[in-house]
C-alpha cells in the first residue's frame, strides 16, 4: 500500500524557514504549559532514566525530529543520547545545531530501515503519525526502528470537541493536513496493538490547551496571545489541583500518549 503525507515536504520547508516558529509560549517553572508537564511526568514514570553516564550512552530517535529540542530534552531527562531522522533539510540544519545528530531522508524510505533496523533503545514521534496514510505503516516504523527491550513513545494531538474548535478557529488550514479519525485513546490503542510490543501506557493527557502553532502575526495570532494569559492562571491551578495525574475528558483532553516496549 502507497504512503501518503498529508503534508508536502515544501510545507515543513516553510515553515522552519522563519525559525522559531510562531507559537504563544509560556514561562518556566509553575507556569508551564500542563500537557508539556504531564507529557514529561509520563516518560519519566515509563522509561527507565539511565544512570550510568560514563558508558556509552542508550540512544532515543525521533522520527521527524523537526529542530531537535524535543529529542534533546527528553534525552536530557532520561540520561540518552539523542538522535533524529529528518527529511527537511532547514529543520537537520538547526537541529545539528542544536547539537542533535541527525540522518537526513525520508522516513519510509527503503534505506532507513535497512540501516537502523533494530537500532534504537527508544523511538518515538511527536504530531507524526496523524500526518501519514495509513496510520499503521508510520506507527510500523518505529516497531522497526526500535531494538528488542527498547521503548516506543507515540504522541499525537487530539482534535476532537474544544480542540477541534480551537483549530477551526485560529487554524482551519491545518485540519487537512491532520487525520482527525485516530485522535483518541481508543483508536491509538488499537493502532498500536501488536504481539511483539507490550503495552505499558495509552491515554488522553493533557487536561486542557489554549495555545496553537501560528503561521503568521496576524489579528488570530495576537487574539490567541491574549487567551492565553489565562494559562498563566490555569497552569498552576492545574496543578494544585491534579498534579501528575491529570483530568482528562472526552472533551477538552488536547492530547493522545502511547508508550510500549518490544518484546526481547
Amino acid at each position: 500500500m502507497k504512503i501518503k503525507n498529508l503534508h508536502d515536504q515544501e510545507d515543513w520547508e516553510k515553515y522552519y524557514k522563519h525559525h522559531p516558529p510562531l507559537e504563544v509560549k509560556l514561562s518556566s517553572g509553575i507556569f508551564n504549559s500542563y500537557d508539556i508537564f504531564l507529557c514529561d511526568y509520563l516518560i519519566k514514570k515509563h522509561i527507565p532514566e539511565n544512570k550510568d553516564l560514563l558508558k556509552n550512552l542508550p540512544v532515543i530517535c525521533e522520527i521527524g525530529g523537526g529542530d531537535g529540542l524535543l529529542v534533546k530534552k527528553f534525552a536530557q531527562m532520561i540520561g540518552y543520547k539523542p538522535y533524529s531522522i529528518e527529511y527537511s533539510k532547514k529543520a537537520a540544519a538547526i537541529s545539528a545545531r542544536n547539537g542533535v545528530e541527525v540522518y537526513v531522508a525520508d522516513a519510509f524510505d527503503k534505506k532507513v530501515t535497512s540501516k537502523f533496523k533494530n537500532k534504537f533503545d527508544a523511538v518515538f514521534s511527536y504530531g507524526f503519525i496523524e500526518h501519514i496514510i495509513p496510520p499503521e505503516k508510520a506507527i510500523r516504523l518505529h516497531y522497526d526502528l526500535v531494538k528488542p527491550g527498547g521503548y516506543v513513545i507515540i504522541q499525537i494531538p487530539r482534535f476532537k470537541a474544544f480542540n477541534y474548535l480551537r483549530l477551526l478557529l485560529f487554524r482551519p488550514d491545518l485540519i487537512k493536513n491532520h487525520n482527525l479519525e485516530i485522535m483518541n485513546e481508543d483508536i491509538l490503542g488499537k493502532l498500536c496493538k501488536d504481539p511483539e510490543i507490550k503495552k505499558i501506557f495509552c491515554g488522553n493527557y493533557g487536561t486542557f490547551k489554549l495555545r496553537l502553532p501560528m503561521e503568521e502575526k496576524n489579528l488570530k495570532y495576537y487574539t490567541l496571545k491574549v487567551i492565553c494569559y489565562f494559562d498563566y492562571i490555569l497552569n498552576p491551578l492545574f496543578r494544585i489541583l491534579f498534579g501528575s495525574k491529570g483530568f482528562e475528558s472526552y472533551l477538552f483532553s488536547p492530547s493522545v500518549l502511547f508508550i510500549g516496549q518490544k518484546k526481547k
